[in-house]
């Protein structure tokens, strides 16, 4: 026992002046708060450890420096042992609370935030243990919806009125309880004996289930519910005062069944007429709502128009309240609309649709010929709170507990049957009731037992225990529903892959929780095995149809007892909220394009594009679609290395809009600017440091998966070059292959880096080496390397032709000049440049580009030559050729002779980039404005020709 430090004892004269406060054990606290900062964390352990001298069992997770069950359980576990949880509410802790919280962000917060509202919804929203508390700077509207009609402390000034709550010590004592009377017991009458059923031999040899399975009950259906009559009469008795009942529990609890075979007969009972319509929000309540009204609506006999659907969802949302008060007079009064499994409007509804749904919302509860009655999952209500308030929410809730006593279970499992003269044998129903009791969310298992079970029957015994252990029991009945198919889909790959396509269409996550997902029936439909697997689901009641459109697992509880299906929600759960993420943002895009379409905004003031992502968020996303998709697969890319854009072209066909437009890859767009000659020079500038900060995925840039160059080769045929010398010599061109790029920073730091690279004298026979490789400039990855002389280009290919798997006497070298002219002039065309026709400034890097240094490679790709596609040709970088300047046809590494160089640079006007143009250096030169280009063939052996029809280029 621990007697409390403010107790007294009684006094020396026997008067008494307050009775010492005996806790049994100390009070134990859990803190729940949000580690935004090192300052608030520091006062939140501080606060700790003063309750913890104070006598106070306090526990934060800063004393816990691992645990071995992992932070999620951990927290679960302290919240359940815990006398108390203290909220420290921040305004950092609401948006976290809440789920606004960046992606990563704050996920102990939101965990906790999820057991705390499920708590306070099993207790009917009576708080029994979560005290809201301030920090000295906190404010009041920091307090988490939930949380915030309860008893709230601002600490440090309340420290003391918190001490006295934590410890048992009111400020007022209770008296002294005087002793107990104890009175007769009344007589019990005795019970009345259980109704027989019919006898099974009477029955008629074909009779439909009475057991709905893993399906709701619907209207028509209401015979045979039971054990629900005390909850229909409670959503009765309040929409007598108010018109708008949101029936909350948790999955299994029978939320659909009570409204649509409870309330629905009950109402009609009462009333005479009712009009009764029902939907689910899905991705588009408004197109939802319209289906419904449509099929209550008298049939149309003018076809004339486009359909009628499409006519009420447009008046729903261009007016909601003319429309509402217009439709709704058409039909019989009074009239319940049933919004099913509300919590799609957060699952599957995009936020914006959501948002524009209100509207009509709100319309639909303001009409007073109307009664409005929804069904929510209770780890959804704090958002279904936010959405429709606290007051009106509060005023609106009928929660439903899980059903766990034995007359209602006993009802439930009798009665149908007995209303079908089937027999319940005595035997079955202690072991029913005892599972069903016993296990959370048992109803659709136990509905789902009981359909198997009368499928099942003994023609005179009826519903038996030894079809019940033959099934495997309550918690096994989804495994033998489902044993036959789970056996064929084992033994067939194609099966198991089309299995796999359907989960992705049927199951999402939300909050790292496995949810259901609507899927459209029709391309499923289209896939013959995909067909078949549907029509085995829905014939075993494991698959449902909420309209003619779409398809849906019959419940939530599948989620977690089919095996296979939780396993592979397990495996795919990162990558289905991905997909979520993905899919509500596309939404949010389309519609604000067509806000600024609708509103004739000019292009450039449109900031649509700026929603969409960026492509370090497009590629995991499209990665994940790929994993969703395994059935599909893309060819071999010649141009790009990179795993998001090789699912992007696996997916592309498939994708439907407008996931499609917004996961377009961002460097294709990119890439694609660069085709026309109206992209201005600043903006190429721009899109080669935005390929190099997202990774230029574009072969022959970077390094391959070994670490070496990825040289992307270009073959390149054979012909002749007549130099312009003085006098001209023509040289005879031998087919060979050259790099589409001028090698870049990343593929020479591979050399430089390299253990056997540019410090190993292998390399430098003949050469004269520096200490140090040259400066870096201007040095980002996919950038041409400068800074480069002659020696370091030539180590550079000795080095390169060592590492790959060449052909026997094939060499990595740098081209001769009449080689490099050969592929710069376009072969037999012997152009001026690259491209066809005069100087075009819009082709090159050249000094009237105003750039004034470098770009990444192949920022103008319309200046390579159409019959090759070698970029950088013309301007950008000087590029080193293997021959003396001199004597060309002298190609010997040893004597230290200027060496050419080809093709001009950023710094030259157009004449330094006509592709005759001969330039040199000394070969130990190193420049700002000097690169090289590698090529691959056999070891020069120059052979001059002189041919009578040499082709001459102009000067």
């Amino acid at each position: 026992m621990v007697e409390s430090e403010n107790s007294s004892p009684k006094q020396k004269d026997g008067a008494s002046i307050q009775t010492p406060v005996m806790i049994d054990h100390p009070p134990r606290v859990f803190i729940s708060y949000a580690q935004e900062s090192e300052s608030h964390s520091a006062w939140v352990l501080a606060l700790a450890h003063r309750l913890r001298h104070n006598g106070v069992d306090a526990v934060i997770d800063r004393y816990f420096p691992w645990v071995e069950k992992g932070w999620r359980l951990w927290m679960s576990e302290q919240i359940e042992q815990a006398d108390w949880v203290l909220v420290v509410c921040t305004e950092e802790y609401r948006q976290r609370f809440d789920g606004n919280a960046p992606p990563g962000c704050g996920r102990g917060v939101r965990w906790e935030s999820q057991h705390i509202t499920q708590a306070l919804y099993d207790d009917k929203l009576s708080n029994k243990q979560f005290i809201p508390v301030l920090p000295p700077a906190g404010d009041e509207h920091c307090i988490p919806l939930p949380l915030k009609d309860f008893r709230k402390f601002q600490l440090d000034a309340h420290y003391d009125d918190l001490y006295r709550l934590l410890t048992e010590q009111p400020e007022t004592p209770v008296p002294a309880l005087g002793k107990i009377r104890y009175l007769p017991p009344l007589s019990v009458p005795a019970p009345a004996p259980p109704a027989t059923p019919p006898d099974a031999a009477t029955a008629p040899p074909l009779i439909a289930n009475p057991y709905p399975g893993l399906a709701a009950f619907k209207p028509e259906e209401c015979s045979f519910f039971f054990g629900r009559e005390a909850d229909t009469a409670r959503v009765l008795e309040r929409l007598e005062t108010s018109r708008f009942v949101s029936v909350v529990g948790g999955s299994g609890t029978g939320k659909s069944s009570l409204v649509a075979a409870g309330v629905v007969p009950a109402l009609r009972q009462r009333q005479g007429t009712l009009s009764y319509l029902r939907f689910k929000p899905q991705a588009d309540p408004c197109r939802q709502l319209a289906e419904a009204l449509d099929r209550a609506l008298p049939e149309e006999r003018q076809h004339l128009r486009k359909p009628r659907v499409e006519r009420l969802r447009q008046a729903l949302d261009s007016d909601p309240a003319s429309a509402v008060a217009n439709l709704l007079g058409k039909l019989h009064a009074p009239i319940l609309l049933f919004a099913d499994q509300f919590e799609e409007l957060f699952t599957q509804t995009p936020p914006e649709t959501a948002e524009r749904f209100r509207a009509l919302f709100e319309a639909l509860r303001g009409d007073p010929s109307l009664s409005l009655v929804l069904t929510l999952r209770s780890e959804f209500m704090h958002r279904l709170m936010d959405w429709v308030g606290g007051e009106v929410f509060a005023r609106s809730l009928v929660p439903l507990d899980p059903i766990r006593d034995e007359d209602r279970l006993r009802e439930i499992i009798v009665c149908p049957a007995a209303k079908s003269g089937v027999a319940v044998q005595p035997e079955l129903l202690p072991e029913l009731l005892a599972a069903a009791r016993d296990m959370a969310g048992a109803l659709p298992l136990l509905a789902l037992t009981l359909t198997q079970l009368f499928a099942h029957r003994d023609p005179a015994q009826g519903l038996t225990l030894a079809a019940y252990h033959e099934m495997g029991g309550l918690k096994k009945i989804v495994e033998t529903a489902v044993a036959d198919i789970d056996q064929e889909i084992d033994d067939d790959p194609a099966l198991a892959e089309a299995c796999e396509r359907l989960f992705a269409e049927l199951a999402t996550v939300i909050d790292e929780l496995p949810t259901r997902r609507t899927a459209e029936v029709e391309p499923l439909r289209a896939d013959a095995r995909l067909s078949d697997l549907v029509e085995a689901l829905r014939a075993q009641g494991l698959l449902a149809d909420p309209d003619d459109r779409h398809v849906e697992l019959a419940h939530e509880t599948l989620l977690n007892h089919w095996p296979r299906l939780r396993a592979w929600c397990g495996q795919y759960s990162d990558k289905l909220a991905l997909r979520r993420q993905a899919e509500q943002a596309a939404g949010d895009w389309q519609k604000a394009r067509a806000r600024e379409e609708a509103s004739g905004q000019a292009l450039t003031a449109r900031h649509s594009e700026l929603l969409r992502w960026s492509w370090e968020r497009q590629k995991p996303a499209l990665e994940a679609l790929l994993a969703l998709n395994p059935h599909r697969s893309a060819p071999h890319d010649a141009d790009f290395a990179d795993t998001g854009l090789d699912a992007w072209r696996a997916l592309q066909g498939v994708l439907s809009e407008p996931l499609q437009g917004f996961l377009a890859p961002e460097p294709l767009r990119l890439l694609d600017e660069l085709r026309s000659d109206e992209t201005p020079h600043h903006r190429r500038e721009e899109i080669g440091l935005r390929l190099n900060q997202m990774g230029d995925p574009r072969r022959g840039v970077g390094l391959g998966a070994n670490g070496l160059p990825d040289i992307v080769w270009v073959d390149i045929p054979a012909g002749q070059v007549t130099l312009a010398t003085e006098p001209p010599e023509t040289f005879a061109v031998h087919a060979f292959r050259i790099a589409k790029y001028p090698v870049t920073w990343q593929q020479y730091r591979a050399f430089v880096a390299a253990a056997d690279g540019y410090r190993d004298p292998r390399w430098w026979d003949g050469l004269r080496q520096e200490d140090q490789p040259g400066a870096d400039l201007w040095a980002f990855a996919n950038y041409p390397a400068i800074n480069v002389s002659w020696y370091d280009a030539v180590a550079f290919c000795r080095w390169l032709s060592n590492r790959l798997d060449l052909a026997e006497n094939e060499v990595v070298r740098l081209p001769t000049e009449w080689e490099w002219q050969w592929v710069a002039q376009a072969g037999a065309q012997a152009r001026e440049y690259p491209w066809h026709g005069e100087w075009n400034v819009m082709r090159a890097n050249s000094y009237e580009s105003g750039i004034g240094r470098t770009t990444a490679v192949g920022m103008y790709p319309l200046g390579a030559p159409d019959c090759w596609p070698v970029m950088d040709l013309a301007g950008n970088v000087w590029e080193w050729c293997v021959n003396e300047h001199d004597t060309p046809g002298n190609t010997a590494p040893g004597a230290d002779v200027s060496r050419v160089l080809r093709g001009g640079s950023w710094g030259n006007n157009p004449g330094g980039c006509r592709a005759a143009y001969r330039n040199d250096d000394a070969p130990d030169y190193r420049g700002g404005y000097i690169g090289f280009r590698v090529c691959r063939g056999a070891p020069i052996e120059p052979l001059r020709a002189a041919p009578l029809n040499t082709v001459t280029l102009k000067r």
